[in-house]
Parts: structure tokens; sequence; C-alpha cells
């Protein structure tokens, strides 16, 4: 094997495990995404106290939701309270009963997060994967090259179908009840609602804190 060869192999080797590299530091979130974030842009106000309100038809899921995104900001120095601590689960989100539930506490802004659509995808997906390796394996020659492309071009695929959530999330000001900030998020498939929970937190919190909205008491 000259030179070239052997470069062309550690070439192709790192590549393709910086490749990887990336691959697996992506999955971790690759779930859910903020799609949509918008920030108003005469806001000078940063949040220190919050109130945090998750509109659901699971009462189970409102309360993990809330307690989890509490805890999250509590690891921030940022101060938060769940609205299930302090509204009922069937009473009306709307400004009286908000108003009421935050008197007297130093809530400066609320966040107020909910679903918005449901979609559903439907994808082919081919039979086995197809994974090239230059320079050795299938692409060693043409008479293993062809075998393999052949088997993979005519065996059959089959379709799944997967769910893909929309989560909107605003941030109020409690003083001048106007909207200052909000996201949208794509969560593609999560596997539990634990799932979503977590990845979807990381990443409100994180917008939040970029755009400086957000910081410790």
């Amino acid at each position: 094997m000259n030179m070239f060869s052997n470069r062309f192999h550690k070439k192709t080797l790192i590549s393709g495990l910086v490749m990887l590299a990336v691959t697996l530091l992506l999955s971790a979130c690759a779930n859910t995404k903020i799609s949509q974030s918008w920030v108003e842009p005469d806001n000078r106000k940063v949040y220190k106290d919050l109130l945090i309100i998750g509109i659901a038809e699971s009462v189970q899921n409102r309360r993990a939701y809330e307690s989890y995104f509490v805890e999250a900001l509590a690891e921030d120095g940022i101060e938060a309270i769940a609205s299930y601590k302090l509204m009922k689960s069937g009473e009306d989100i709307e400004r009286d009963t908000v108003t009421a539930a935050i008197k007297g506490l130093g809530v400066d802004g609320v966040i107020v997060t909910h679903m918005v659509a449901v979609d559903e995808e439907t994808i082919y997906r081919p039979s086995m994967d197809y994974q090239p390796m230059y320079g050795g394996g299938y692409y060693g020659g043409m008479y293993s090259y062809y075998p393999h492309v052949n088997t993979y071009v005519t065996s059959p695929g089959y379709y799944t179908t997967h769910e893909t959530y929309t989560i909107e999330t605003n941030l109020y000001d409690v003083e001048t009840e106007e909207l200052v900030w909000s996201a949208r998020s794509r969560t593609f498939s999560p596997e539990s609602v634990d799932e979503v929970i977590v990845d979807l937190t990381k990443l409100l919190i994180s917008d939040l804190k970029d755009k400086k909205l957000i910081q410790k008491k």
C-alpha cells in the first residue's frame, strides 16, 4: 500500500470518527428543537421571580412540567413557583385568577406553556442501512460492491408513522401584562412525557438566558 493510500485511509477514518462524535453529541436533544423564538425589541427588563404555568389535559403532566421547570431554574439561582401550588387544577388561567394567585409574592414574570398542534408524518425506511466505507469493505472491489448495492436496492422497505408535537411558550410581564418573549418548539416522536419535559425545559431556559431575560435575584 503506497503513501497516498495510507493517507487516504487515515483521513477517511478520522472523518468517520468526527462524524460519529458529532452525531452522538446532537442525538441527546435531537428529538426536541426550538423552531421559532421572538423577543420584544424594546424590552429592557430582566426577570428574577417567575410563575410557571403549564396548560395540559392531564393534571399529572401539568405538575410534572411545572415542578421540573422550577427546579431547573433554581439550579441557575432563579426563583420560580409552580402555578399548581397557587391555583386549583380546575381554575381558569385568566387575568383575575393569576393576579390573585401571585399577589404579594413579588412575581415579575409569568411563563405559560401549551401545546399548539400534533402532526403525523409517514417516513419510508429501507430494509437495511446503507453505509458506504470508501477504500475497503464492499468498496474493495467491483464484485463485492455490486451484490451489496443490489440487495439494498431490491429489498422492500417499510413505512413508519411518527407524531410531531408543536409547543408554544410565552413570557408575560406582570406589571404591563404584555408579551415579552415567545418560543415554539417541535418534538419528534417522543418516547415519553418526561423526555419532552426535560429536553424542552433545557432549551427554553437556554434561550431565555441567551436573550438576557432571566437572571439571579
